[in-house]
């Protein structure tokens, strides 16, 4: 009978994806991660990172007991639960995960929740945690294989220009982006309604049109 590995399990990050997770964080001696949608790599991190700190958050208390049944004796391992709430970052409305503290000087940031149905609740883990991310510190994605995960990303690095760029994408499972903090964080830099200044420059494009023929017109006049 095949043993199947509780990160290979439905909704978990996968075993080979993990493993690369691991070398990032075995990289940069991770010693504060923060973890944001608990399940089978809670355990795993403490079992492959005996002496790191880790709080790791969820909003659903099923997983949150079985993770909690999961932990090695004597992990150093805090399990928080917060609940869903509705949240703004730069003026745009998001279901994410209710505000808390973090520990000051933090890692790493693995992001796995909340739920895909939350749309971009994904997206404001980040603005939640950045103030405690130590320069140098890794955030990871889960799924980003998906639309949703992909653009999160692309929000992320227009908030935060020439402080995070993006290191690597771990092509296992369903993909993890890996991004790096590398410089000290200024307030971000939210686009209108967390539009794409690329959408937001389609958007405007027809009307600034319309004023400059309208303008043309008028000179000749």
């Amino acid at each position: 009978m095949t043993v199947v590995s509780p990160l290979d399990a439905p909704w978990a990050l996968g075993e080979r994806a993990y493993s690369q997770i691991l070398r990032h964080l075995r990289a940069i001696d991770a010693r504060t991660i923060v973890e944001l949608g608990s399940g089978a790599s809670t355990a795993a991190l403490a079992r492959d990172l005996p002496d790191a700190t880790i709080l790791s958050v969820d909003d659903d208390a099923s997983y949150f007991a079985r993770t909690r049944a999961q932990l090695p004796v004597n992990a150093r391992v805090t399990l928080v639960h917060r609940p869903l709430v509705w949240q703004r970052h730069g003026g745009a409305p998001y279901l994410s995960y209710e505000r808390g503290t973090f520990p000051r000087a933090v890692d790493a940031l693995l992001v796995d929740g909340p739920p895909h149905w939350t749309r971009r609740g994904r997206e404001a883990c980040l603005y939640q945690v950045m103030p405690s991310l130590e320069v140098g510190a890794r955030i990871f994605l889960d799924d980003y294989r998906r639309t949703a995960e992909q653009r999160t990303v692309r929000h992320w690095l227009s908030a935060y220009p020439n402080v995070l760029r993006l290191v690597e994408v771990i092509e296992e499972g369903d993909y993890v982006a890996v991004l790096e903090k590398t410089a000290e964080a200024t307030e971000p830099r939210h686009t209108l309604w967390r539009r794409a200044d690329a959408q937001l420059q389609a958007m405007l494009q027809p009307l600034t049109s319309r004023v400059r023929s309208v303008a043309l017109r008028s000179r000749r006049r």
